[in-house]
């Protein structure tokens, strides 16, 4: 029994009607702006929620700063005695009124600490923004070079749904020279048919990184086309030999001031737990008025008074500042490491990325290409099977898309050496250098 086959002319006129969309979207693009990857950065640094978030964050500090500056409000007091009671204390006739102001004093240290604390969470706020921006950097580029790649595996998608056109017309010929048999033809239809699927789930595909790339800036999607020769660029020699010092407590990374000023912030809080029994001293100045006294006579009140820590010395809250403070020692050292690690990482990877790009641009896709070639010509010429054809051309696409993996990952890596890289401001400008040509 024959397979049903559909008509061959209509899946033909299909895969055209595809092919002059691609066309149309593909000159419709070159008139379109190319947004570089910069200006994508320009645009999330300005309108992004990372970064707007972390200067919050700094705001906040700030006025956490600078409230720890302050002292505290005095405290006025008034109290009216002998008033309201029997014999000579009835009504206000022997009335003794004192008015009185008390402040407390900034003495024992605890303030200075508090201060001090203050002042090291803003500094740790203060560069997590910097922070932020290497970070922003990083993602804005991985969702940049994802949305061309899912932009070039769209495009082989769209190219092996035609390529899959040429073979199912190739073998109907055959078919109808009684040089294939139905079971081949069914087989090609079939794989016609998934290569048409896969071009729409590409296509999709496509869309929702060019979405993902625009929810950096809080916009629905991104219509204008990319910056690819951004994304086939070789890397930046000067960029790829740099050396970079190994990070430790002491460098200048964001990311290990941050946790610096941390340990700062605990050592101060530390402190200010250690100086906390001792800070409640307090400043008292009035004056009495006795109205049963000749002239009704005024006198000064002075008053001065401290807490004496006999049953609680905030030996809880010392042993609480203490741990913490060794956390934060803890999560420094363990910054520097996990620096190190992700920059070794990143280089390596960028490394390897950079060999298999070379690999399959130099050697790789021409091969494949070549024995594509080859296989339509021994097809058409009754030297190869329908399997040899498919085979090549399979090869042919999962080159291609092996080249779209390496470039993105050579891209990704560059972005995570720019993240973690020592000197941030070096790598950066590398980075714009390689943007620009």
């Amino acid at each position: 029994m024959s397979t049903t086959i559909t008509d061959p002319r209509r899946a033909s006129m299909r895969v055209l009607v595809l092919c002059a969309v691609s066309v149309m979207s593909t000159v419709a693009a070159g008139e379109t702006t190319v947004l570089t990857l910069e200006q994508a950065l320009a645009r999330a640094s300005a309108e992004g929620s990372a970064t707007l978030v972390a200067a919050s964050e700094r705001e906040r500090a700030v006025a956490r700063a600078r409230q720890a500056r302050a002292w505290e409000n005095p405290t006025l007091s008034v109290d009216v005695e002998n008033v309201l009671g029997r014999g000579p204390y009835r009504d206000f006739d022997a009335a003794e009124s004192t008015v009185s102001l008390s402040q407390p004093l900034p003495l024992g240290g605890g303030r200075g600490a508090r201060v001090r604390a203050a002042h090291s969470d803003e500094k740790a706020a203060t560069a997590a923004i910097a922070v932020a921006a290497l970070e922003l950097r990083r993602d804005v580029a991985f969702a940049y070079a994802e949305a061309i790649a899912a932009d070039r595996l769209a495009g082989i998608a769209r190219e092996r749904a035609a390529l899959g056109a040429q073979t199912r017309a190739a073998v109907e010929r055959r078919h109808a020279a009684g040089l294939e048999s139905d079971l081949q033809r069914a087989r090609v239809e079939v794989e016609t048919a998934g290569m048409q699927a896969d071009a729409r789930r590409r296509a999709a595909a496509a869309l929702a990184q060019r979405r993902a790339l625009a929810s950096h800036w809080r916009e629905a999607t991104v219509t204008a086309a990319l910056d690819e020769a951004w994304f086939d660029a070789a890397p930046d020699a000067a960029f790829s030999a740099a050396p970079y010092p190994v990070p430790d407590t002491a460098s200048t990374h964001p990311r290990l001031v941050v946790a610096r000023a941390r340990v700062e912030q605990a050592r101060a809080e530390l402190e200010a737990a250690r100086r906390a029994p001792f800070s409640g001293i307090e400043a008292t100045v009035g004056t009495r008025r006795f109205e049963d006294a000749p002239g009704a006579d005024r006198a000064w009140v002075l008053g001065f008074s401290m807490p004496l820590p006999v049953w609680d010395r905030n030996e809880a809250g010392i042993a609480e500042a203490r741990a913490a403070l060794q956390g934060a020692e803890f999560d420094l050292e363990r910054a520097a490491r996990d620096l190190l690690a992700e920059r070794e990482a990143a280089l390596a990877e960028r490394d390897a990325a950079k060999l298999e790009v070379d690999a399959l641009t130099m050697s790789g896709l021409p091969s494949s290409k070549s024995l594509a070639q080859l296989s339509v010509q021994g097809y058409e010429a009754g030297r190869l099977s329908l399997i040899e054809r498919l085979d090549a051309e399979r090869a042919l696409v999962q080159t291609q898309e092996d080249l779209v993996a390496a470039r993105l990952r050579l891209r990704q890596s560059e972005a995570r050496v720019a993240a973690v890289a020592h000197d941030a401001g070096r790598a950066e400008a590398a980075q714009a250098s390689s943007t620009e040509r």
